[in-house]
Formats: structure tokens, C-alpha cells, sequence
């Protein structure tokens, strides 16, 4: 059975495409690095990716209804959410975020994507 992955990844990163075309969250499912490496061995694809909605975060749960809704009407759901590295390791208001989620969704929440992030801007 393929586990069926469903990523929130920060509007404002997106919108300016810091992360161009979430590349690096793809990337690293499909070499199963970072949080991802949780799937090696067994099937895992991302069936969405939703905006966390702005900050603090309290849209994300309506985006990941509305992205239940889409699924729905294609026969799919998701079994795990992952929130970006952009939010995991650069939002302030990350707990905010994952609280609302928390409160929202009846499956597994997973902080965290790829590791390509550099550890500095300058040496």
C-alpha cells in the first residue's frame, strides 16, 4: 500500500519561490532523505501540497480541507502530513501552526521534510 503524503509548506517561502516548485521536499521523498527516509522500503507519494494559509498559521487546517475535498473527488485521501522544511526549520510560528493542525486532523503529523537546507548563510 502506498502512503499517501499531504505537505504544508510556508505561503510566503512559496509565493517569493525561495523554493522553486517545492523541488527539494520532491527530491528528497523520492531519494527517501531527511523525514522521508521514515518511507524507505515501502511506496510514498505526495498527493498535495497546501500553504500553511500565512502566518501564524490558522488557515492551514481550511487549506487541508479544501485539499481533502480535491482528493476526495479523485478517490484518494492522505495518510500523513508533513510540514516543509521551510516552516520546520524557519517559522516562528511553528508550534502555533502545528497546534492548529493538531486540533484538526485525525492522522499523523510529521515536522519536517528534506535536510538541504545550509546550516549558515556565510561561512
Amino acid at each position: 500500500m502506498t502512503k499517501k503524503i499531504a505537505l504544508v509548506a510556508c505561503k510566503r517561502v512559496r509565493q517569493q519561490n525561495i523554493c522553486p516548485a517545492d523541488a527539494r521536499c520532491l527530491v528528497a521523498l523520492m531519494k527517501r532523505e531527511g523525514e522521508f527516509e521514515r518511507y524507505r522500503g515501502e511506496d510514498a507519494s505526495i498527493v498535495g501540497i497546501v500553504e500553511c494559509g500565512e502566518c501564524h498559521g490558522e488557515r492551514a487546517p481550511l487549506q487541508l480541507a479544501s485539499l481533502k475535498g480535491v482528493l476526495a473527488a479523485l478517490g484518494e485521501t492522505a495518510d500523513v502530513i508533513h510540514t516543509g522544511t521551510c516552516i520546520s526549520a524557519f517559522c516562528r510560528h511553528k508550534d502555533e501552526l502545528m497546534n492548529y493542525i493538531k486540533n484538526k486532523v485525525n492522522i499523523e503529523i510529521v515536522d519536517g521534510g528534506h535536510r538541504y537546507a545550509p546550516p549558515s548563510i556565510f561561512p
